[in-house]
């Protein structure tokens, strides 16, 4: 492998990274600012780095595959991703709930592999910049840097295929917003529950369910056959429809048995209109701030739930 092989590839590696992880942002406007404005060091400046950070990747992206650009673009790279990792370990210190907002497939990415990945990149631009600088390279050179390209590229291979297979996440737009106090009528007829009573300190998951609906009901009852999973997770079941079909499906399914699941009828229908919710069931899992970090607008099921509690 020559030198201007591994210096290309390193090259169209991160034009490729940036203008997917750029264009991603662009076509998800409203979404990257919500996640922005969540971050506790950027939320001032996200009106400015929605826009600003994908139309830089994008430009970075067109210098990397310039050639008499390329090394000045190697140097920006090395400069962008060594930010983004101390980004990323910041949040993680200040606040391991809030999510990133890297774009595309990279948000599926663990905070570990996003350490990772973004760390493998740093050293990745390094071995880029030096393959660019060296016009005579000796063979232990050309070992050295073929060597580390190829590990580097099989890390970053790795975990973008393991966040490829990873089940797809809705992104809504309202991630980030914090659960609003409301009343829930339960299944008794007489208790009143105000969401705004719910503790902090641990995630929870709210389901926004139709009595009637099939598919609520049998996310229900994967999540009663695996409860052993959630015995430290409370589970509100809510639903604006009749109270009387409330109270037939809470019958029916014996949840006076599961004291961690709570069936309550939100009469204003404020949980279904706050999180713009168009169908059913609406699956959600809260942080241990009350903040909501995942959506499922599609059937789910307890294993995919019990894993979006530990990420």
């Amino acid at each position: 492998m020559k030198r201007s092989i591994v210096a290309d590839s390193i090259a169209y590696f991160f034009v490729l990274l940036f203008l997917y992880t750029g264009v991603a942002k662009l076509m998800d406007i409203p979404n990257f600012r919500n996640e922005l404005s969540a971050s506790p060091d950027l939320g001032a400046l996200s009106g400015i780095i929605t826009l600003a950070l994908p139309i830089g990747e994008i430009l970075l992206a067109v210098m990397l595959s310039l050639p008499r650009w390329r090394l000045r673009g190697l140097y920006a790279t090395l400069v962008l991703m060594t930010l983004f990792t101390g980004y990323v370990i910041t949040l993680i210190i200040v606040d391991d709930q809030l999510s990133c907002s890297c774009g595309g497939i990279i948000e599926a990415l663990s905070p570990q592999q996003h350490i990772i990945f973004n760390s493998a990149c740093v050293i990745l631009s390094l071995v880029g910049i030096l393959a660019n600088r060296k016009n005579q390279p000796s063979p232990s050179f050309q070992w050295m840097t073929n060597t580390s390209a190829i590990a580097l590229f099989a890390i970053v291979g790795w975990i973008l295929f393991a966040a490829f297979r990873a089940p797809a996440i809705d992104k809504t737009g309202v991630e980030g917003r914090t659960l609003p106090p409301f009343d829930l009528l339960l299944a008794d007829s007489t208790t009143h529950l105000n969401t705004g009573d719910i503790p902090t300190g641990k995630p929870f998951i709210v389901v926004g369910f139709s009595p009637f609906c099939k598919h609520c009901q049998a996310l229900l009852a994967d999540l009663t056959q695996h409860i052993d999973e959630f015995k430290g997770t409370r589970i509100y079941y809510v639903t604006p429809g009749k109270f009387s079909n409330m109270r037939t499906f809470y019958r029916y399914f014996h949840l006076e048995k599961y004291p961690n699941i709570v069936v309550g009828w939100d009469s204003a229908n404020t949980f279904f209109s706050y999180f713009k919710a168009t169908g059913t069931p609406y699956t959600t899992v809260f942080d241990s701030k009350k903040r909501l970090k995942w959506v499922m607008t599609h059937e789910t099921n307890a294993a995919r739930l019990s894993q979006l509690l530990e990420d």
